[in-house]
């Protein structure tokens, strides 16, 4: 998703429409001048990296669910997944869409339906050993995303194959395992791929700069995709050289990259950290990055601190942190209310959760986050209300219940359950916390009906507000291994998803996505918590970091000092 344990989720974001083809273009004369365009780094020699060197280090209290792109969808996969895959466009330093395989911006039909991508020459897959497997084509962009909707991966499909590319003509065909491949995409010659769309769809390059679209090797991506991301193949400018499951992952740079070298001569993740460790071994300068916030308990002192004033950023993401409830419980349980639904939202206080993490953030009352295109301050359908939270569980013919709310275990996650569970338990609600390590966190909770209750969030994979109802609260989504963990389906809002989805004026556009905000909120599958702000503490070793407001973290960017 882009689950983090909350992308499902990071970053401050520029309130943005999408900005598409001409926005980019470059002369297709070097692949080394588009890697430069799109990494923001100059060339050098391929065997060194462009400044600092050293290996930088990014700790996380999870671990990476899978390095097969098609599979990946949270925010510590997705960071490790870039340093090996490359998609045929990617974002600049900001928003923009700039080429990446692509040697420009494709050329698009009149009606918007068809994109001509030209591709680089001389891109090599390269094996984890180091040695080049072969030359790119572009009969392997063809079967990355025929493979991407293909249902016969295992041990599951792609979580966002139907909320995502099924837009590409033959799509839903491929993902109902009616055809092998989609009609809509071809190879035209060796280094020029068409894609076509079934309608013009502002969002459909954004989709393609997601790592579920990267480019992997026809002959060596099989439908097994753990054996694959045991030995991930990929164009990137970094290799997998080893990775211990629960403690580390270590990444080499590519001596056969065809672009420009990363800042740095390697990344190792170091995975199983808590957050308080994390924070100590970044103090002491044996770790570059936190990948989760700072606990809260430690915020005040940490940034009271005058040594840390250049090491301490803040900035707020285009998220939003939720309790997701179970729409369609298979034994006709009182979540399947909508006005116990309505209950719960009215019965959480969500102010007193923003204290418990130190004002980091917003109150959510709907869906959308403030700085994404739609956000309507408007929106507020439940505000706390114990009293007519239990009105509405009366009202019901539903006198208590006991169920069960499924989180990860860091700190600031905790508190807030136990903050719901207190919350709840006033209208008669009894609520058992579950924690998981993230990695496994995921596998129950995309598994249908697993997890009645779920504390999450969920990180803009672009900024659309399309992107936060496709992928985790429409009926395609809701199935085993999806990102809709409340298993609602409301095909009427689908529909009008759709109709929001394909219309070019923006203003009309967003209006509609209000629309349908507001007809979500009534269906209530959520209860929204807030609009996260989060913070991130690096060592004074690290040089050039700068959250990137798509991707977070940009790790071949950054070069270590000393």
């Amino acid at each position: 998703m882009r689950p983090s344990p909350r992308r499902i989720t990071v970053p401050a974001l520029l309130a943005l429409i999408l900005l598409l083809a001409a926005c980019g273009a470059q002369d297709a004369a070097s692949p080394s001048a588009a890697a430069s365009e799109a990494s923001g780094d100059g060339g050098t020699d391929e065997s060194q990296p462009a400044s600092g060197g050293g290996t930088v280090s990014i700790g996380f209290e999870g671990d990476i669910a899978s390095l097969d792109p098609s599979q990946g969808y949270d925010y510590i996969s997705w960071p490790a997944e870039r340093l090996i895959f490359e998609t045929l466009v990617t974002y600049g330093g900001s928003t923009e869409l700039v080429p990446q395989l692509s040697t420009e911006m494709p050329t698009v039909s009149d009606d918007g339906l068809t994109y001509t991508f030209a591709l680089h020459e001389g891109v090599s897959f390269v094996m984890p050993d180091g040695t080049v497997h072969r030359e790119m084509t572009a009969d392997d962009v063809v079967f990355s995303l025929n493979r991407l909707l293909s249902p016969n991966l295992t041990p599951a499909p792609s979580p966002v194959a139907g909320a995502f590319y099924t837009l590409i003509e033959g799509g839903q065909a491929v993902v109902d395992g009616e055809a092998d491949e989609a009609t809509g995409l071809v190879a035209v010659d060796d280094y020029t791929v068409e894609i076509t769309i079934t309608n013009p769809d502002l969002t459909f390059l954004n989709i393609l700069a997601m790592p579920f679209a990267s480019v992997v090797p026809a002959d060596l991506a099989t439908d097994d995709t753990e054996a694959f991301s045991e030995t991930p193949v990929g164009t990137g400018p970094y290799l997998l050289e080893s990775r211990t499951i629960g403690e580390s992952a270590t990444f080499v740079l590519n001596p056969h990259y065809w672009g420009d070298p990363p800042a740095n001569a390697g990344v190792e993740f170091r995975v199983g950290i808590d957050a308080n460790t994390a924070v100590q071994q970044v103090e002491a300068n044996q770790l570059d990055i936190m990948g989760d916030p700072i606990p809260s308990g430690m915020v005040t002192s940490l940034r009271d601190n005058p040594d840390y004033d250049d090491r301490i950023f803040v900035f707020q993401q285009v998220a939003v942190t939720y309790l997701s409830m179970d729409t369609t419980p298979p034994d006709d349980g009182p979540l399947g209310n909508v006005l116990v639904r309505q209950a719960m939202n009215h019965a959480i206080d969500k102010d007193n959760i923003l204290q418990l993490l130190r004002g980091r953030g917003t109150v959510a009352h709907c869906i959308f986050p403030t700085e994404l295109p739609g956000f309507n301050p408007d929106c507020m359908p439940y505000d706390y209300d114990p009293d007519r939270a239990q009105e509405l569980m009366d009202e019901a013919g539903v006198d208590g219940f006991s169920t069960t709310l499924y989180t990860d275990p860091s700190e600031d996650s905790s508190a807030i359950a136990q903050a719901i569970q207190q919350d709840l338990a006033v209208i008669g609600i009894e609520i058992e916390i579950v924690t998981q390590e993230f990695d496994v966190l995921l596998g129950t909770i995309t598994t249908p009906h697993e997890a009645p209750l779920v504390l999450i969030g969920w990180f803009q994979d672009f900024p659309d507000p399309s992107d936060f109802y496709d992928p985790i609260l429409s009926c395609a989504t809701a199935v085993e291994g999806g990102a809709n963990v409340s298993w609602y389906c409301n095909e009427d809002n689908d529909a009008l998803a759709a109709e929001a989805k394909g219309l070019q004026d923006v203003d009309q556009r967003l209006a509609m996505y209000q629309e349908l905000e507001q007809r979500v909120m009534e269906d209530a599958p959520w209860v929204p918590i807030y609009f996260p702000a989060t913070d991130t503490f690096i060592s004074d070793r690290l040089t050039n970091f700068d959250p990137h407001p798509v991707w977070f973290v940009d790790l071949a960017k950054y070069g270590v000092s000393g």
